[in-house]
């Protein structure tokens, strides 16, 4: 018995020895599995600072390819002075195919990608580089210098990364721009709250566009003296068949870290639509010889075209206005304090923006 219980600790015991060096070897596996965020050789120390997907102008994406800006950083070791260039740079896939930095940059010229660097000793810099990529794939980032002394080539270092850990906040903008319409334009509250956050005062903007509507509307109207009320009924019935039946489209013009810009294409209810020759006949033909001067069946007239409005543009089709070009308006965005702005301001270079309001409230112009 003594020896049996002798054999099953000594079994025991050579059990929890094979357990704890499987354990071992395979955290030792674990550890070298993991990626290192920084690559160095003697001269240069080279790590990705960050990074995410953007939109240069002219560029297409989708869910399965998209341009990595990454931000990279490179330390100087050496006791020398070091000429960088973005051609020192490399992207490897996976099956060895070499892709190269893009040469990009936005309209406002907030973002620029690394050109040529003067590096002294001891001394580090980062600058982005944007790379057409596979959202969802690996690759190693090379830096190797295109430029070396006569006695010696300089060694590159290599950097892995995995494009899937990088973020692509484009479609968050949208969600922005779409708040903004939906808020705003349709006089409505968006029932998502978006991923990321607008610094425009909506409320503020919501009141005033609709008061804005409300004054460019009683100017059209001569003869009769309408309230606002009376006037606010078509501007709300506008917002109203828009916010039923509008179709709105959005493309990137292009999309950075801090800037965006966006085409709005609306197909949406304009009062030039509305048939109000018909209204006005109507009038007259239920009203024939009950007026005795022109003046006073002119004010009636403009009082019930005023009244029957809301009905009649209820019946009115979506279409886009005349004024916008086939990829609808442009409108701009830009990041500050950590959240976007919508360029909404009433200034003469914001015509674009000033269109668009425009063909939301049924075409009236400022």
């Amino acid at each position: 018995m003594k020896k049996f219980r002798v054999l099953n600790g000594v079994v025991l015991l050579s059990s929890m020895l094979l357990l704890l060096t499987a354990c071992s070897g395979g955290e030792t596996k674990k550890a070298a599995d993991k990626k290192p965020d920084t690559a160095q050789n003697s001269k240069v120390e080279l790590s990705i600072d960050g990074g995410e997907y953007i939109i240069p102008d002219g560029e297409t994406v989708d869910d399965e390819t998209g341009f990595l800006a990454l931000n990279i950083k490179l330390k100087n070791k050496s006791d020398e002075k070091l000429e960088i260039s973005s051609a020192d740079f490399s992207l490897y896939g996976e099956d060895g195919e070499k892709v190269s930095s893009e040469h990009v940059y936005d309209s406002k010229g907030n973002f620029k990608v690394m050109s040529s660097e003067s590096l002294s000793e001891d001394k580090s810099f980062t600058e982005p580089l944007v790379f057409e990529v596979d959202k969802d794939a690996k690759y190693e980032l090379h830096y190797k210098p295109t430029y070396y002394s006569e006695d010696e080539k300089d060694e590159g270092v290599e950097l892995k990364l995995d494009t899937k850990k990088y973020t692509d906040h484009t479609k968050a903008v949208e969600e922005l721009v779409s708040q903004y319409v939906t808020t705003v334009f349709y006089d409505s509250d968006d029932k998502e709250e978006p991923k990321l956050k607008l610094s425009n005062d909506l409320t503020q903007e919501r009141k005033a566009f609709k008061e804005d509507g409300i004054n460019l509307l009683k100017k059209g109207f001569t003869n009769y003296d309408a309230s606002n009320e009376e006037v606010g009924k078509i501007i709300t019935q506008i917002q109203a068949s828009n916010r039923e039946k509008a179709q709105v489209t959005y493309r990137f013009k292009e999309s950075f870290p801090e800037t965006a810009a966006i085409y709005v294409r609306p197909e949406v209810v304009l009062l030039q639509k509305a048939d109000k020759d018909a209204i006005v006949k109507q009038f007259v033909d239920e009203n024939k010889g009950k007026y005795s001067d022109y003046a006073s069946a002119q004010r009636d007239a403009e009082k019930y075209l005023i009244q029957e409005l809301p009905t009649r543009i209820k019946e009115v089709a979506i279409d886009t206005p005349a004024d916008m070009n086939g990829e609808g308006y442009r409108i701009d965005l830009e990041k500050k304090d950590g959240k976007w702005e919508i360029n909404s301001a009433n200034e003469s270079q914001n015509y674009t923006f000033k269109s668009l309001k425009s063909s939301f409230r049924g075409g009236l112009n400022e």
